[in-house]
Order: C-alpha cells, then structure tokens, then sequence
C-alpha cells in the first residue's frame, strides 16, 4: 500500500518490533545500505555495503537494476529483523520552511495545509504531503512556529517503493536523501551548540546545501551541478572519452593520498576506488554528450576549437577542472550570501562535505577558496560519536565513510522512530 505521508510513520511489519534499522540510499548509480543498532543508549554501525548498478541493465529496465543492487548490499543483513528507511532524492521533492504567526496547535493542522496550498507547485492531490514543527519561540510578541514542511509527487514515491518493494523489502520510513545529512550529522555529533553549520553533499548529476543552526534545518538548496562536470571537462581537454577521463581522476585522487592515508583507507586503491560507483556515467549517456561521434576523429575535429581556445596540449588537470569548479562555487557562493545576508544574517561557522567526489582534492581546495573558508570538514562517520563494529563487511564505510553519509543519516532517523 502507498505510504499517506512522506515519512512513513513505522507501522507493525508482521513481526516484534525491531530493534534495529537499515538504512537503504539508492543513488544515481550505486546503493549504500548501512545497518544500525543501539547499544547502551549509543548508535552502532553493525553493517555497511555498496554495490554500483548495472549501467547497462540500467538503460533497459531502471527498476530492474536498483533492485538488483539493493538485494546485494543487503546479502548478508538482517532484513526480516530490521526497519527498512528509505529516501527519495532531494530534487524530486519541495521542501518549504513557512512561519506560521499565532497558531494555536488545534489550527496547526489546518494551517500548514494553506500554507501547502499556497507554496507547492503541484495540485495537491497528486502529491505526498509531511510536515514537523522545527521549533517555536516569541517575536516581537507574537507566537512564531517554523514547520519544514515538504512535498513529493506521487508517482516519484510509487516508483521509488516499487524498486524496494521488487527488492523484497517493505519501506517503513521513506525520507530525503539531502535532509538525511543533517540527521547523520546528528547523530555522529558533529553539531556544536550555537554554531550554524552547511552540510554540503556533492553528487554525480547535483549537489545540495542545507544550513542548520542549533541542530535545526533552516535552508535548503539543490543545486544543477554535478560532478558529471569534472569528466566532461576533462574528456573535452584530453580529447578522450568519458571513461578515460574518468580514469585521469581517479588516478590523481589516488596518487595524491600518502602512503599511510592509503593504508588506513582499505589499500592502496583508496581514496577513489569505490568512484566508479557514484561518479560513472553510463556508456550511452556519456556517448551523447561526445556528440554522437562513432569514430574518434570525428570527436576530435568537433572538439578543436576547444582546445585551440586556451589550454593546448600543456594544460594540466587543474587547468581542465577550473571552469567546472568555478561554476559549482559560484552556485555555493550565492546560496551562502543569500543565508548570511538576507535570510538570517548570521555566518557560517563550519562547513561539512560529504560525497564520493570528494575524495578529489581540487575539488575540496577550490570551494575553501571560494567560499573563504580555510578548512572545510569531510563528513566521516567512521570517526565520530557513532559505534561502529570492527566486521570485516565495513572495509567499503572504513574507506570511504563520506559516501556513507546519506544511508547514516536514513538509519538514524528510523532509530528515532522505533
């Protein structure tokens, strides 16, 4: 049965509550799951597994290849015994913070559906409503309540539930993947009493950026930049493909963690191995981009007047990535001026990024520049106020935890549930 909210409420499964929960985050090419428990009180990371998608079976049947990767990371994992979390991706969904002015919380109801009426650009029968009161406190002698409220077209939640339920699973709670940071920044602590904090998470296809203060949410942004952008400018340069490109970075992120970083990732294939997996574009995709070309030549007289425009042949890699990560600090930049000068016209006091791409250090490096901050954190809930158990199966979380961070985020919700 469709779930009546967005947050699906858990509801009994046809067994004894469970006790523990599993996160299930199905990204644009690989599902991270992570099963969690609680152990005197504390969160614990019992289990964690990825698996990238079939690009192929991808193009042919979606539903087929999210299924199949979501079965293998959850081989070894207790689903019989577990709440299953669930999220929709972030730029499917609305998400609104309306301030609600003297409501009393017999009207609350009624008012947030005005308000619903009001700001969200579908008909509201075709969508999934949810909402929870952030906070509530006096202004100018007024009663102020601030509800996150969001939004997801029904078809969106039918298509993500089928893939699950295909998958054998039945979905208790169904989240967003980019308000599930804020929930892993949480529950691994990294929230400070006072400071406002971004959470940052940098995709294959876009990125978001939520600000929260005093562990609240109180902006959100997705924004169309992906990094997608990365390869493509470098296959431009290098008059290469896509997986050569691909491969150029890869490759650099690696030889640019020292020997004893490598080691305390998994190996020496660390820092990147796992980037096939939320970095890769699929073959047709990244042949439509080229222009369609058939034969290498014809690429490369199409691309000509690109590197006859400035970087020759003695660009380097640096020089090929500028422009994109240009643009993806310049989106950033906008959305921090807008928070810090309009909004709350408060600053920023720390920065959490998080995401596969950003085991690539240019990437991190030119947001510090841009954004004016000198040390930018990469979320790794590896090491933080979480347990996390010492089975061989967490090699993957150990190595690359900031790619991790979403299927965190959805067990410690569905932690908060039970």
């Amino acid at each position: 049965m469709i779930p009546e909210n967005v947050y699906r409420r858990y509801r009994h499964l046809g067994f004894r509550k469970p006790r523990k929960v599993i996160g299930v985050d199905i990204g644009t090419h690989a599902v991270k799951s992570v099963l969690m428990t609680r152990i005197s009180g504390r969160l614990k990371i019992e289990q964690a597994a990825m698996c990238p998608i079939d690009r192929n079976l991808l193009n042919l049947d979606p539903v087929k290849a999210q299924e199949e990767a979501v079965r293998r990371t959850l081989e070894r994992m207790p689903v019989q015994q577990s709440l299953i979390v669930g999220a929709l991706a972030g730029q499917t969904v609305v998400v609104r913070y309306p301030r609600l002015t003297d409501v009393s919380k017999e009207r609350l109801q009624g008012a947030v559906a005005k308000e619903a009426t009001n700001s969200i650009p579908y008909d509201l029968k075709d969508v999934f409503l949810d909402w929870v009161v952030l906070e509530e406190y006096s202004e100018e002698g007024r009663h102020i309540t601030r509800v996150l409220l969001v939004a997801a077209r029904k078809e969106v939640v039918d298509v993500r539930l089928q893939v699950m339920r295909a998958a054998g699973l039945e979905c208790g709670v169904l989240g967003v993947d980019s308000l599930a940071l804020a929930d892993a920044a949480e529950a691994c602590d990294f929230f400070q009493k006072g400071e406002t904090v971004a959470l940052i998470n940098i995709g294959l296809n876009s990125s978001s950026i939520q600000f929260v203060k005093n562990g609240v949410s109180n902006f959100i942004r997705d924004v169309n930049w992906g990094a997608r952008e990365l390869i493509q400018s470098v296959a431009k340069g290098m008059r290469s493909n896509y997986e050569q490109a691909l491969s150029t970075i890869e490759n650099y992120a690696i030889d640019h963690v020292s020997v004893p970083e490598a080691q305390e990732a998994g190996g020496a294939e660390s820092s990147f191995a796992y980037m096939e997996t939320p970095f890769l574009e699929d073959i047709p995709q990244a042949e439509a981009y080229m222009g369609g070309h058939d034969d290498e030549q014809g690429y490369m007289e199409s691309e000509l007047s690109y590197m006859d425009s400035g970087y020759g042949k003695s660009a380097t890699l640096s020089d090929l990535v500028a422009s994109p990560l240009n643009r993806l600090g310049v989106e950033l930049r906008r959305s921090f001026d807008y928070y810090e000068h309009q909004l709350y016209e408060q600053p920023v006091d720390r920065i959490l990024i998080s995401g596969g791409p950003v085991a690539f250090a240019p990437l991190v490096e030119s947001l510090q520049e841009v954004l004016n901050f000198s040390d930018i954190e990469i979320v790794n809930p590896a090491a933080s106020a979480l347990l996390v158990s010492e089975e061989a199966s967490l090699s993957a979380f150990h190595a690359h935890p900031a790619q991790f961070a979403v299927a965190v985020g959805l067990a410690a919700r569905g932690m908060a549930e039970l």
